[in-house]
């Protein structure tokens, strides 16, 4: 499994971007959590196959109907990491 860190900046709070995200990240499978943060940025770690992954940021870099997303930063690595859950999670 690959390991990516997204950062995603834009309108991509208060318009269900969460929502948005953990659907999809559902339905390809993938592992992770997707939270807000103070600075208005929505931050996202994310465990699956490469190809899902890059499926999965395609899929955020259009956003939602509701948000606009202006950059998406990636941090990809490839180190063994001890997943620590089984699902893909929203923190509130």
């Amino acid at each position: 499994m690959k390991y990516v860190e997204l950062i995603i900046s834009g309108r991509v709070q208060m318009v269900r971007f969460r929502v948005f995200t953990h659907k999809y990240a559902q339905k390809l499978g993938l592992i992770g959590t997707v939270t807000n943060k103070p600075d208005g940025t929505v931050y996202i770690e994310a465990w699956g196959e490469k190809l899902q992954l890059e499926k999965f940021i395609q899929y955020i870099k259009r956003g939602s109907t509701l948000s606009r997303v202006d950059n998406v930063s990636e941090f990809w690595d490839n180190k063994d990491y001890i997943y620590p859950h089984r699902e893909f999670r929203i923190i509130h």
